[in-house]
């Protein structure tokens, strides 16, 4: 249901409500619930995408520990098949980076896994954003059109300290389906 269905609703639900003949505070306080709904609904609709990238793959160098053997540790080929990344402005300005990775099938919010996201710079043709989850991980997301015209993104990453299992530092690129630099401030 977009927002302007969400809306027409509410004008509806108003409309019955003050046919009713009822106080017109009392008339209010019935439309109140749907009419905040909708703009409740209309506001998080209005996240704007600013890239769109696929399939990153690279390697990773997998620290020697307790969960990973020494023969297991070092440089290994590191990917995230079927995996999509979405870059997001949000309508307060910050942003927000979800993933979707062939197993999960659903996206996953980096900012709703605790991260903070900040734009670290930006330039006429890319853009690079720093994703910091406290104590755990930082990944830092570039995304480009190249010399030739192609949209592509990098990942780096680090993840360690005492919350995470499985250590590891990490570099991946892909190419984007969507880039619109334009939405930056």
């Amino acid at each position: 249901m977009n927002s302007k269905t969400r809306i027409a609703l509410a004008v509806a639900a108003t409309n019955k409500v003050n046919q009713g003949g009822q106080p017109a505070m009392r008339q209010f306080t019935r439309a109140l619930p749907a009419v905040v709904l909708c703009l409740l609904a209309h506001s998080s609709l209005a996240q704007e995408t600013v890239a769109v990238c696929a399939n990153p793959e690279g390697y990773a160098l997998y620290h020697h520990s307790m969960l990973v053997p020494k023969d297991k540790s070092g440089f290994r080929k590191d990917a995230v098949s079927g995996g999509l990344i979405t870059l997001h402005r949000l309508p307060n300005g910050e942003y927000d980076i979800l993933l979707v990775d062939a197993r999960k099938k659903k996206p996953i919010s980096d900012r709703n896994n605790g991260a903070e996201i900040e734009l670290a710079r930006r330039g006429s043709n890319d853009a690079t954003f720093l994703a910091m989850f406290g104590g755990r991980a930082i990944e830092v997301y570039t995304v480009y059109e190249n010399a030739g015209g192609i949209n592509r993104f990098d990942i780096l990453q680090s993840k360690g300290g005492d919350r995470m299992p499985v250590h590891k530092s990490s570099v991946m690129t892909g190419n984007c389906s969507e880039l619109r630099l334009e939405l930056l401030k």
